[in-house]
């Protein structure tokens, strides 16, 4: 049995910190303490290790077809792993909506389920559930030739996201569309596939081109012919995010020994229930609250939807277990 690798669960435990911080921190002091070069690339992030462990489990079961990839156990565990406990959110906030905020609306109220429920971030939803039909396909098309692949992919996603401002594609739409994320699960995807044989320092100048890519729209204001509202949301600025990610997959050494090693793996490990939590929090409950300033604020805003994040998780974890067995 493969020994599983603590250093992503800690790398996802500090992206799911970031978003926090990002929705309860203000624009000026996330600019303050230079929040593009990381906070900010948290989606990215998460995006390259979902392309990165599903391109690791496909190449484990030695797939080569899309039919082996698209079977029943795939399907279903997707499903139980990101659409039952987003969906226990998305009804709580319906029960909300409709009862605490008179919202009768119910077209509104389920078509917020394909946007991925109400609050900051819930279009990540959306990007996870394509991300899981796009990747067997990105997969294939990188398998033989991994490198030469992901070049036309980054320039076919550069394409792609352009198309969509020549369209004029809304907003809204364009929020819960994978369109800018399509080359950070391909680098994820590209990754896994290298690895063996992938010297860190063959990403230097790419990962230098992303970075001032990143520093030209978000200090210098440039105003490029891709889509500006998302700011470094976009291909070129991906190599900067995998080279950072490779850092701490190669470098970091997390053993699950301390008390802090093992609250961080369990904080990576529940990263998509505290996602949803965090939404939540941030949606309903985080205005409601008295009008706390400096630490506690922060404290609040913290661990308010860590702890309860976790208490999902293990709930969800329970619940899947009991049904398992009950079906069995």
């Amino acid at each position: 049995m493969t020994e599983r690798n603590y250093n992503i669960d800690f790398i996802k435990a500090l992206a799911i910190i970031s978003v926090i911080l990002i929705h309860g921190l203000s624009h000026d002091s996330l600019y303050a303490i230079l929040a593009p070069y990381y906070i900010w690339q948290t989606v990215p992030v998460f995006m390259i290790l979902v392309g990165f462990n599903s391109a690791n489990s496909f190449m484990k079961k030695d797939y080569d077809r899309l039919s082996e990839i698209f079977n029943q156990h795939y399907i279903m565990n997707k499903a139980k792993r990101i659409l039952l406990p987003f969906t226990f959110i998305w009804l709580a906030q319906v029960l909300i909506q409709f009862f605490y905020f008179d919202n009768t609306n119910i077209a509104e109220l389920f078509r917020s389920f394909l946007e991925g429920g109400y609050g900051p971030g819930s279009y990540f939803v959306p990007l996870i559930v394509q991300a899981t039909l796009l990747i067997p396909f990105i997969y294939l098309i990188l398998k033989k030739q991994p490198t030469k692949m992901m070049v036309v992919l980054f320039f076919v996603s550069l394409l792609i996201d352009l198309s969509s401002t020549w369209l004029d594609m809304s907003d809204e739409l364009y929020r819960i569309l994978i369109i800018r994320h399509v080359f950070s699960v391909t680098l994820g995807i590209w990754y896994a596939l290298v690895k063996p044989k992938l010297k860190v320092r063959w990403l230097v100048l790419p990962a230098a081109f992303s970075l001032g890519y990143i520093t030209a729209v978000h200090y210098f204001n440039w105003e490029l012919i891709i889509e500006e509202y998302w700011h470094s949301q976009h291909a070129p600025s991906y190599f900067y995010v995998l080279f950072i990610i490779i850092i701490g997959m190669e470098f970091l050494k997390i053993k699950k020994q301390s008390f802090l090693e093992k609250t961080f793996i369990l904080i990576g490990q529940a990263s998509f229930h505290i996602y949803l939590t965090q939404m939540f929090y941030f949606w309903f409950v985080h205005k409601r609250l008295p009008d706390f300033n400096g630490f506690v604020y922060i404290s609040l805003f913290l661990l308010i939807p860590i702890i309860s994040g976790i208490g999902f998780y293990y709930l969800d974890n329970y619940l899947n277990k009991k049904l398992s067995h009950q079906i069995k």
